[in-house]
């Protein structure tokens, strides 16, 4: 069956910020701002997504749900926003915030989930940053957020090939840099679960280039993630503009799945967790079968399934053939054992 795909845009948030201005004195001024929010899930599903907002920092567990409409047509609002945020329907999840004060501020993130698709695929979401300036009382905005950009378009890859994912963002020689896979729910019904891939860590001014930071693979990706480096042009390096491509080598079919592409610059006191963007880039398995081109006389374990394997005779082939059950390919010994490490 085919997948249903969700991708969330946040159109406002290529500006850096949407700023309401504290002007009571002024008769138009409206203490009320709109986030917009759009989406696609194709294919469409029969039911209407779950829509949610949050605010806080990508992945940290005090990101708080402030506003909540599930596919059932339940709503929750946080105590907090009680009376003064709405979202105009789940087909326009644009959140409205009125009545608001200057500790309304920060990152605040549209959550759309397709409920027909369970897992990482039918739950993507985008943030935006929010000020509320009062003239009197400023929160730590600075001149360097956080922001990335992702090419959103599904990458599909057979088995055994490579998946680049590509990414931008800015924060130069003092920003880490991450990618994630998820998000999955955990037995207590905690969906806010993301899975590190790869991270670089900042290396500040005295570096000369991002590629000498410490550099943290999960054990699933050891050997096939590595993320890139600062951006040059004309042989001039960009100190705020990063490479932030995600390369993963030898993908397997547990690698499929949303990956979130983020960066941090470092705090400091024009600077803070919520300053943390984030998009996601979908991975797929190409479904061709493997084939015989280049490859000697012989048998193969089938890349898309290692309880399986193909014959490959004078450029033609053979198979798949399953293995006993409980039995993978080994390629070395050219026989079905259960010697086998299998992902």
């Amino acid at each position: 069956d085919a997948v249903s795909i969700t991708n969330v845009t946040v159109p406002d948030r290529s500006a850096g910020w949407v700023m309401l201005w504290h002007r009571p004195d002024d008769p138009t001024w409206e203490n009320r701002v709109e986030f917009r929010c759009e989406y696609t899930i194709s294919p469409a599903p029969a039911t209407l997504p779950t829509i949610t907002w949050l605010m806080g920092s990508f992945t940290n567990a005090a990101r708080q749900v402030i506003y909540k409409w599930s596919s059932s047509g339940e709503v929750y609002v946080h105590p907090r926003f009680a009376g003064g945020v709405s979202v105009l329907s789940q087909t326009h999840p644009t959140l409205v915030l009125t009545d608001i004060d200057a500790y309304v501020w920060g990152r605040f993130w549209c959550r759309v989930t397709n409920e027909e698709q369970p897992g990482e695929l039918g739950t993507d979401e985008e943030s935006l940053l929010f000020y509320y300036n009062t003239g009197a009382y400023n929160p730590p905005r600075g001149s360097g957020y956080s922001f990335v950009e992702v090419d959103k378009t599904p990458v599909r890859v057979k088995a055994g090939g490579t998946a680049r994912l590509h990414c931008e963002g800015m924060g130069g020689k003092e920003a880490s840099i991450a990618w994630f896979k998820g998000p999955s729910c955990t037995q207590d019904g905690n969906c806010n679960v993301y899975e590190m891939v790869i991270n670089k860590t900042a290396v500040g001014h005295s570096s000369p280039d991002p590629g000498t930071a410490a550099v943290n693979v999960s054990p699933k990706y050891a050997g096939r993630a590595s993320v890139g480096k600062l951006v040059s042009y004309m042989g001039l390096t960009f100190p705020d503009m990063l490479s932030l491509d995600l390369t993963i080598t030898d993908i397997r079919p547990a690698d499929v799945g949303r990956y979130w592409c983020t960066n941090d610059w470092p705090l400091s006191t024009h600077n803070d967790l919520h300053n943390r963007d984030s998009q996601s880039v979908v991975v797929l398995l190409d479904d061709e079968a493997p084939s015989c081109e280049g490859k000697v006389d012989g048998m193969y374990q089938d890349p898309g399934d290692c309880s399986r394997y193909y014959t490959c005779s004078g450029g033609w082939l053979y198979g798949p053939q399953p293995c006993l059950t409980g039995l993978f390919f080994n390629e070395a010994l050219q026989v079905c054992d259960n010697n086998v490490a299998c992902v």
